[in-house]
């Protein structure tokens, strides 16, 4: 194989850039040289980051076969779902004679999740769902209820009561929310906020849950609809949230509703059998 004279020991500029898009929650693909056959302008290891709007950071040779590389990634990025590319340079790709394969993976934008309500399983929430791939957004309305909360770089705090909720999620697109308050109360308080106070608001969550029993669930949904809240804003909500899977403590608690929550928000509705097959049994089974 021919020297690599643009290799630097860790692809250092490419590696910081994806640590702050990590960090700022900016999406992209990222696409690394895997293997090499004969001769090819960059050797396994070599990096480069495709940005959504065409910028590159780094590269893994220039020229057609670069392209092409971009051109994959726009799917790839669309799809969401890492893809291997295989490059022949003996073409319209390069006249190097060498061969390349090159791994696409995205990087992905994390989901915004809105967890109102600072107690046991808010902060469960927190800690259980950090190294998912959502940002956190942890609400309630005592401000020392949210102090002492581990660093986390994927978490923001919002000392908020129900009365000003909209207006700190108007920027909010796609994401998920929990309401978990310290009482039903609250909860209806909060819910009205999302479902009914700013027209639209509500159908820009993707997941809506109510953490509690049915009895207790039932009940602040009940009481919603005495306040007017429309029947199909209702039906959009997740009550009791949470999949079944015979959680008790606030960690298992949490495990239950980011599970059912990602499975939304991937777009998997349905328990599946060995086989992969759909059984027609929703996700949401909880019974208590």
């Amino acid at each position: 194989m021919t020297p690599d004279p643009w290799r630097t020991p860790c692809e250092g500029d490419v590696l910081l850039e994806l640590g702050a898009m990590v960090h700022e929650q900016r999406a992209g693909v990222l696409a690394t040289v895997v293997r090499t056959e004969r001769s090819t302008p960059r050797q396994p290891g070599a990096k480069m980051i495709i940005h959504p709007d065409g910028r590159l950071t780094g590269s893994i040779g220039g020229g057609a076969a670069e392209a092409h590389v971009v051109d994959c990634a726009g799917e790839v990025a669309a799809g969401g779902e890492c893809r291997l590319v295989a490059i022949d340079l003996d073409g319209g790709h390069g006249v190097c004679g060498g061969r390349m394969e090159i791994f696409l993976e995205p990087v992905l934008r994390a989901v915004p999740f809105v967890v109102v309500g600072g107690g046991h399983v808010g902060r469960a929430m927190v800690e259980v769902g950090r190294t998912l791939p959502f940002r956190f957004l942890l609400v309630d309305d005592r401000a020392d209820i949210l102090e002492g909360l581990p660093a986390n770089a994927g978490l923001r705090t919002l000392a908020c009561g129900p009365g000003a909720l909209a207006g700190h999620l108007a920027g909010v697109a796609g994401g998920a929310v929990l309401v978990a308050s310290r009482g039903h109360a609250q909860d209806a308080d909060y819910l009205e906020a999302l479902l009914k106070a700013e027209p639209g608001l509500g159908r820009r969550f993707v997941f809506i849950g109510l953490l509690g029993s049915r009895v207790k669930t039932a009940v602040t949904l009940k009481e919603l609809e005495r306040r007017g809240v429309p029947a199909p804003a209702l039906g959009r909500v997740r009550a009791p949230v949470g999949l079944d899977l015979g959680d008790e403590t606030p960690a298992e608690i949490a495990l239950a509703v980011l599970a059912e929550a990602l499975a939304v928000v991937r777009g998997r509705e349905f328990l599946k059998d060995e086989a992969g097959r759909e059984l027609g049994v929703r996700l949401r089974s909880r019974r208590t």
